[in-house]
């Protein structure tokens, strides 16, 4: 069954850089050509002046980060709303802003009915909208950004999983409604344990598995946190100027 989102939970996905409105056209970018390696080449040099980068490698790896968000406004929907979004490439326009050395897009759905779970039958409808947005959007983006500014796609994965712990770990499992904590919960768990590689790509074992890790304290900031096992590069933009406080290039110190 189709349905639409409710107007709570569009204002609760506007958190997450989702938007109803369509973009001005001045800033709008079609999210098809991503997919080619030798297009998304072409973005990224750009991208990267604008964003004054100083390789492409930093440019890549900030554009998978931002890209990420859109993993939250699906997941969010899936495990929150029990709805499932269509991110097909051909149905995704991206706002583009640069502000302050900061990439800030904004995701528009032309087609915004979701499809609702069915009763009954979520461990077979989960797996397959996990596998719609990885197979479908993110392994395919992140392929080519990593064959067009010859990045690993080891930190663009972990640029993934952060943002998909974070979800799931400090805002979902906050929430008061106890069926939507309980939901979330045994998607994240689904998530970081127990779907196969094939629902995230070319796979064979779940490549974001590997990032989820006791978090440690950190004497610091008097806190505990989930250090990185690769580096993001954020720390080459002049105008951020200091490290994530996860980058395995301070805790290791």
């Amino acid at each position: 069954m189709r349905t639409e989102l409710t107007q709570n939970e569009i204002d609760i996905l506007a958190n997450y850089r989702f938007v109803v409105a369509e973009p001005e056209k001045d800033v709008q970018i079609d999210f098809r050509p991503f997919m080619d390696p030798a297009t998304m080449g072409v973005y990224l040099k750009k991208f990267n002046k604008g964003l004054k980068a100083p390789d492409l490698k930093t440019a890549a790896s900030v554009f998978m980060k931002r890209h990420a968000f859109l993993a939250v406004v699906y997941l969010y929907s899936m495990s929150a709303f029990n709805k499932k979004l269509d991110v097909s490439p051909e149905n995704i326009i991206l706002a583009d802003a640069i502000k302050d050395g900061l990439w800030l897009p904004e995701f528009y759905l032309k087609n915004k009915s979701t499809q609702v779970c069915p009763a009954g039958q979520r461990d077979e409808w989960r797996a397959e909208a996990v596998r719609h947005l990885f197979v479908d959007n993110l392994f395919p983006v992140m392929d080519a950004i990593s064959k067009s500014a010859k990045i690993s796609k080891l930190i663009l994965w972990e640029n993934v999983a952060v943002y998909i712990f974070w979800l799931y770990e400090k805002i979902l499992s906050q929430t008061e409604d106890h069926e939507v904590k309980v939901r979330a919960a045994d998607d994240f768990s689904f998530l970081v344990e127990n779907a196969p590689g094939k629902l995230f790509g070319r796979y064979n074992n779940n490549p974001i598995a590997i990032y989820y890790s006791e978090p440690v304290y950190q004497e610091e900031t008097d806190s505990y946190i989930r250090v990185r096992k690769t580096c993001c590069f954020s720390y080459m933009l002049k105008e951020k100027g200091s490290y994530c406080k996860t980058c395995p290039r301070t805790c290791g110190m």
